[in-house]
């Protein structure tokens, strides 16, 4: 796993969604590489700014992959974690209810 240059972050909440991801993209032939943690420009309430969001590199990916991708990750972390398939990126979120 790397991080793209100057990602910031905070460990709280994001542990086991890099390890996870980490396993997924290992097992599909691909370096998992996060591109935002606590950086970047997100929506005003987004838990990328508590540390509780990670953006994952899906551009190596054809459009199956990244399905296959994102209900592996679904299925692995659970219920309290919310992703989401978004246009150039998986987005992954703890969000306990």
């Amino acid at each position: 796993m790397k991080f793209k240059k100057d990602v910031t972050y905070s460990i709280d909440g994001v542990v086991k969604i890099m390890m996870v991801a980490e396993r997924v993209y290992s097992d599909m032939g691909r370096e998992c590489v996060i591109t935002s943690l606590m950086d970047g420009t997100h929506m005003p309430t987004s838990l990328h700014y508590k540390g509780s969001a990670v953006d994952l590199r899906t551009n190596y990916f054809n459009n199956a992959q990244k399905r296959i991708a994102t209900r592996r990750l679904k299925e692995e972390l659970g219920g309290n974690y919310d992703v989401v398939l978004e246009h150039h990126h998986i987005h992954v979120e703890y969000d306990p209810d």
